[in-house]
């Protein structure tokens, strides 16, 4: 189907598909199968949101932006009012098939823009950073692969999942993101990088027969600037946005999001995406004490 056809049937027009609700993440364990599984790709440096799902209407954007905004005839659209990086094109079959939701301005309260503790934050589900204090109990199996070879890394993670491997959470790190100049060149060659993976990973997925029993959350440890800054680049910020492909969302498309000309205020605190992911998806009680769930899965 061609983008333009799959806009008009799909009511995309609006840039409205989603206003995620919250509800109260229930802490006990559920039945969920326990075959399911998260893998967590970290975009490690702090990724600029906004030149990656762009908001290819906002003047705004490109008034803050004047050399260093994708140009609205480059953008890859998916709404009247959002499109995709150009680097991105081989994520559009997922966001065409439901299968991709983009949250927004999601962070926590007092954003650290020290990396390591920034992290180190988003890792443990714990505001002090505190590895002993991780937001999943130790019955859950996690394997950590670092910044180990991306696109490699993903097909043997999709290998270990078609085998029945136990583990439930992954975790991979995909570096670079910390463009403070020239950011273009960097950041589309990276973003290339990660759609290429993650398509491949999913292709794995769905002739394993776990594309059903898996998420794919990206995230990166703070969001950049609206504005550039005077090397091309862009600097450390707060809210940012958050990537979930998986095949049994619950919401799916690109949520709204409105520049102002200052900072991205952090409006999604990612805790409750995990209470909602850890009580939801993986039908385990949470060991921290977050208070919402996204009702995405």
């Amino acid at each position: 189907m061609k983008r333009r056809d799959f806009l008009k049937q799909s009511g995309m027009a609006s840039g409205m598909m989603l206003l995620p609700g919250f509800v109260h993440a229930a802490m006990a364990k559920t039945s969920q199968p326990a075959t399911r599984r998260v893998v967590f790709i970290q975009l490690m440096g702090g990724n600029d949101g906004l030149n990656t799902v762009i908001p290819y209407r906002q003047e705004m954007y490109y008034q803050q932006r004047p050399l260093l905004a994708i140009p609205a005839e480059e953008v890859l659209p998916v709404t009247a009012e959002w499109g995709f990086n150009p680097a991105l094109r081989e994520l559009l079959p997922f966001y065409e098939k439901q299968q991709l939701l983009v949250l927004q301005q999601v962070g926590y309260p007092d954003t650290d823009t020290s990396h390591y503790h920034s992290s180190q934050i988003w890792r443990t589900g714990c505001l002090q950073g505190q590895e002993a204090n991780r937001w999943l109990p130790a019955t859950v199996p996690v394997t950590d692969y670092g910044t180990a070879d991306f696109g490699p890394t993903l097909e043997h993670i999709a290998s270990q999942i078609g085998k029945g491997d136990p583990t439930q959470v992954y975790h991979l790190a995909l570096d670079g993101f910390d463009t403070h100049q020239f950011q273009r060149v960097q950041q589309d060659l990276l973003l290339a990088t990660y759609a290429q993976g993650v398509s491949t990973f999913l292709h794995a997925l769905r002739r394993n027969g776990q594309l059903d029993n898996t998420l794919v959350v990206t995230w990166s440890e703070f969001g950049r600037s609206v504005s550039q800054n005077i090397r091309q680049g862009t600097d450390h910020g707060h809210g940012n946005q958050v990537y979930i492909f998986g095949s049994r969302l619950r919401q799916w498309g690109i949520q709204p999001c409105t520049l102002n000309g200052g900072e991205l205020s952090v409006r999604t605190d990612f805790r409750s995406l995990y209470a909602t992911i850890g009580s939801k998806w993986l039908g385990v009680a949470i060991t921290a004490d977050f208070q919402d769930g996204l009702q995405i899965v």
